[in-house]
C-alpha cells in the first residue's frame, strides 16, 4: 500500500498591479509517475512578449541546463523527482510544481494542483503487465465507482471534493486487495472578491474608482476572469475583463451599498463580495437664501447671499453663484455669493433661488425657493383739493396726500404738483399747492409726485379740478316795450356790471 499527500503552495497573487508569473504545466498532468514513464513540462505565460523568449527551469531551486519553453522526461528516475519552476527573461519566477516519481507496482495518480471549476480526474494506475479484474474508488470509506476502468472522472469540482480518496485494484490472485490513498485538496481559484474605494472617503464630483480585488491561485495565475458591480442590488457595470468600475464625478446619489461579483467566462466558479457601503460626502451644502434688512421696504439697500459651506479640508475650492427671481436670472455665475439692489423696489418682490456650483459644473445644487416681500415705504399719493367745490376766485388747497410706513416715519419726503403734465409746484417739503385766487384757466389735470432720498418715487392717478363761474344775484328787470311790459330774469357769469342795448328796450344798468 502506497500513500501519497498532495502538497499544495498555497501563496496567492494579486491581480491588480501585480506581474504575472508563468504557470508550470505537465502532461499528463499527474503528480506522480512510475520509473522509465516519460512526461513533458511546459512554461505557460498569459500573454507571451514580442520577441524571442528565453526560458529558464529550477528542480528544487537548482538551474536546469535547457533553455526551451518545454522540455520532455523521456524515462523518468528517482532523479526526476522534486519541486519544478521557471521563468523567462521578462517574467518572476513560476509557483512549485511537484513531481514524485515511484517504483511501487500500482499508485492513485492525481493532479498536481486541483482548483474550484477544474474537471478532475483520477487513476489507479498499475504497472505494465499488472493484471486486475476491476477498480474501485472511495471518497473516505464511501465507494463512489466500481468498473473495470482505472479512470475516475468527477466533472467539474468544488471545494467540497477535498478529501481522502482510495482507490483498489481487485484480482483472483490476491486474497486482501491492496488499497492507494491520496489527498486531494481543492484550492479556490480566485478568493471571494472584495471591494475597494479609492479615494476614500469620496466627496462630490471626485473621480471615484470601486475596484473587485481578488487572488487568483499561483497555479492559475493565467486564468481570465470577468467583473461586474452592483449598486443597492441593481447592476451598474456589466461582466467585462475589468476589474474597476469608475464614476468620473461622483454624486450623492451615488451613495449606497455596493458588491462586486467574479467569474471565469464559462460561470463555471462565481463569487460575490461582501456588501460595501459607499458614502458620497458633500462638497458644499446645499445652499439657503438669506435677505438683509430681515424687511425690506422701498428704497432700501436689499442684499440677498447664497450661503452655503464648504467641507473641511476642501475650503479652498472655488465656488460659482447665480441668482434668479421668479425663474429668471438677474445675477449670472460669479465668484460672488451676494446679489444686491441698491434701492429696492415693490416690482423686486418675488421669489428668489440661488445655484452653487463648481468651476467645472460637475457638482451644481439650487436652494429652495425663498419668498422676499418688498414692503411700501410710502402709499400711492393720491389729489385732495379744498375746498371740494372751487368757484372762481376762492382760495384753492391742493394736497398729496400719502402715508409713510410705521417704524419709517422720520423719513424726509418731497413733493411735486403738475397741471396737465406741466410742473406747476417742483419738489419741496411743502405736500400743498395753493392758488390765493382760482381762475378758470386754473382748470385741468392735476396730479402730484412723491419721492423720498433713497429714490422711491410715486406719482398720483390724474384728478380733474373744474373752477365754476360766478353766478350773479337774480334781477328783475322791467322792460318797456310799446305794447306790453315783459318780466324776465337773466343769469350771467361775467362782470359786476354791464349794459344792455336794445332798439326797443331802454337802457338799464344792473348792481348785484
Amino acid at each position: 500500500m502506497a500513500a501519497l499527500i498532495l502538497v499544495i503552495i498555497a501563496a496567492g497573487m494579486e491581480i491588480t498591479g501585480a506581474t504575472v508569473r508563468p504557470v508550470v504545466s505537465l502532461a499528463p498532468n499527474w503528480s506522480m509517475i512510475f520509473r522509465r514513464e516519460s512526461l513533458t513540462v511546459s512554461c505557460d505565460l498569459a500573454s507571451a512578449p514580442q520577441g524571442n523568449q528565453s526560458y529558464y527551469w529550477y528542480r528544487d531551486n537548482q538551474l536546469l541546463p535547457t533553455n526551451q519553453q518545454n522540455f520532455t522526461i523521456q524515462s523518468a528516475s528517482m532523479f526526476d523527482r522534486g519541486n519544478y519552476q521557471c521563468r523567462t527573461s521578462t517574467s518572476k519566477r513560476s509557483a512549485a510544481v511537484r513531481l514524485d516519481v515511484t517504483d511501487d507496482y500500482a499508485i492513485l495518480q492525481t493532479p498536481p494542483s486541483v482548483h474550484e471549476g477544474d474537471f478532475l480526474s483520477l487513476r489507479c494506475h498499475s504497472w505494465a503487465g499488472y493484471y486486475e479484474e476491476y477498480t474501485v474508488f472511495y471518497k473516505g470509506e464511501e465507494m463512489i465507482q466500481n468498473s473495470t476502468s482505472d479512470l475516475l472522472s468527477m466533472g467539474a469540482v468544488a471545494i467540497n471534493a477535498s478529501g481522502l480518496y482510495k482507490c483498489t485494484k481487485k484480482s483472483h490472485f490476491f486474497y486482501r486487495p491492496a488499497q492507494y490513498k491520496a489527498t486531494i485538496s481543492v484550492l479556490e481559484l480566485f478568493s471571494a472578491p472584495q471591494i475597494k474605494l479609492s479615494p476614500n472617503p469620496v466627496t462630490e464630483g471626485d473621480h471615484m474608482t470601486i475596484t473587485c480585488d481578488t487572488e487568483l491561485s499561483p497555479h492559475r495565475e493565467t486564468t481570465e476572469l470577468q467583473f461586474a458591480f452592483y449598486r443597492n442590488g441593481h447592476n451598474v457595470q456589466g461582466f467585462n475583463s475589468s476589474n474597476q468600475y469608475g464614476v468620473p464625478s461622483a454624486q450623492l446619489e451615488d451613495s449606497g451599498n455596493y458588491t462586486c461579483e467574479v467569474q471565469t467566462p464559462t460561470g463555471s466558479v462565481r463569487k460575490r463580495s461582501g456588501m460595501a457601503h459607499i458614502h458620497i460626502q458633500e462638497l458644499f451644502s446645499s445652499p439657503k437664501i438669506k435677505v438683509i434688512p430681515g424687511q425690506v421696504r422701498e428704497g432700501d439697500h436689499m442684499t440677498i447671499t447664497c450661503d452655503t459651506e464648504l467641507r473641511p479640508h476642501r475650503e479652498t475650492t472655488e465656488l460659482q453663484f447665480a441668482f434668479y427671481r421668479n425663474g429668471h436670472n438677474v445675477q449670472g455665475f460669479s465668484l460672488s455669493n451676494q446679489y444686491g439692489v441698491p434701492s429696492a423696489q415693490l416690482e423686486d418682490s418675488g421669489n428668489y433661488t440661488c445655484e452653487v456650483q463648481t468651476p467645472s459644473g460637475s457638482v451644481r445644487k439650487g436652494s429652495n425657493l425663498a419668498h422676499i416681500h418688498i414692503q411700501e415705504l410710502i402709499s400711492y399719493p393720491q389729489i385732495k383739493v379744498r375746498p371740494d367745490q372751487v368757484t372762481e376766485g376762492d382760495h384753492m388747497t391742493i394736497t398729496c396726500d400719502t402715508e409713510l410706513s410705521p417704524h419709517r416715519e422720520t423719513t424726509e419726503l418731497q413733493f411735486a404738483f403738475y397741471r396737465n403734465g406741466h410742473n406747476v409746484q417742483g419738489f419741496s417739503l411743502s405736500n400743498q399747492y395753493g392758488v390765493p385766487s382760482a381762475q378758470l384757466e386754473d382748470s385741468g389735470n392735476y396730479t402730484c409726485e412723491v419721492q423720498c432720498p433713497t429714490g422711491v418715487r410715486k406719482r398720483s392717478n390724474v384728478a380733474h379740478i373744474h373752477i365754476q363761474g360766478e353766478l350773479m344775484s337774480l334781477a328783475f328787470v322791467l322792460l318797456k316795450c310799446k305794447a306790453w311790459d315783459i318780466l324776465f330774469t337773466i343769469k350771467y357769469s361775467g362782470p359786476k356790471a354791464f349794459k344792455m342795448h336794445h332798439k326797443y328796450l331802454q337802457v338799464f344798468r344792473i348792481h348785484y
